[in-house]
């Protein structure tokens, strides 16, 4: 169990696993749809950041195995983990060359990755040579046009923009031993987006790659740039303001929609 006062020392995303129902609605609907996607008993969480959504598969009965090329975050996911007493086999290393015999798994979730991965045709390859034929991988991919490009490129450029956000992300985090800075994290490990993908270049990606698309999900609208500030708004504000955008995407077109869960199947070729 995690040790008392100990709480404020953890960073936010580690947080909320000790405080299981005060998910954000994004991250809610997230979980959700993607572990209702996941088929078989043998999973993979391929680039799996601080391991929340590891944890969420593990805790439906799940055999999961986790991997992330990032330190920092491997430090995080593995304390989480071990916080949590949750048997998940956690490595670090790359989706370029990952340590699996050829169909080793029944669903691949690669949630908020392929955006960074300069090598994105080999990182297809890969997961499509460790998963099962009729396997599913589950993907979150965020809107090149609408998020990448406007938010990464212009937003998130600003001078005003990096003012707020040094004074948002100005605590390090201490992890037991482990000291976390959010402001040197890119200095240390680059985490910024190598690809911008459309609804288009997915399904192109996809099809080159032998998957079938079984369905694709808007996630949200404005949402990456509430989620930002949220500390300034305040959590309920920003809870409030994410239903809000919730129902606003599911009518939007999905060109317009910040981010998609892409639902597929590896073909049996």
């Amino acid at each position: 169990m995690m040790a008392e006062g100990n709480s404020t020392s953890l960073s936010l995303g580690l947080q909320k696993f000790y405080q299981p129902h005060r998910f954000f609605p994004s991250e809610k609907r997230i979980r959700d749809l993607v572990i209702s996607g996941l088929r078989g008993t043998c999973i993979l969480d391929a680039g799996c950041g601080k391991g929340w959504l590891s944890v969420c598969a593990w805790e439906e009965g799940f055999d999961v195995y986790s991997l992330d090329i990032a330190k920092n975050v491997i430090k995080e996911s593995s304390f989480i983990f071990k916080e949590k007493d949750a048997s998940i086999k956690l490595m670090r290393t790359s989706l370029l060359g990952m340590p699996f015999s050829d169909s080793s798994f029944d669903s691949i979730m690669c949630i908020n990755v392929l955006e960074h991965i300069p090598e994105v045709n080999s990182a297809m390859s890969e997961m499509k040579r460790v998963l099962k034929k009729a396997g599913r991988l589950i993907l979150v991919i965020p809107n090149g046009l609408t998020f990448g490009l406007f938010y990464d490129r212009v937003i998130y450029r600003l001078l005003a923009t990096k003012t707020i956000l040094s004074h948002v992300y100005k605590t390090s985090f201490s992890l037991t031993k482990h000291e976390i800075s959010m402001l040197n994290l890119n200095e240390e490990e680059p985490i910024g987006h190598h690809q911008q993908f459309t609804i288009a270049s997915i399904r192109k990606l996809l099809i080159e790659h032998g998957f079938k698309i079984v369905n694709i999900v808007n996630c949200w609208f404005l949402l990456p740039y509430l989620r930002s500030f949220w500390t300034l708004l305040g959590r309920e504000s920003v809870a409030t303001l994410e239903r809000f955008d919730t129902r606003i995407s599911e009518y939007a077109p999905s060109n317009l929609a910040a981010e998609w869960v892409v639902v597929c199947e590896r073909s049996f070729e």
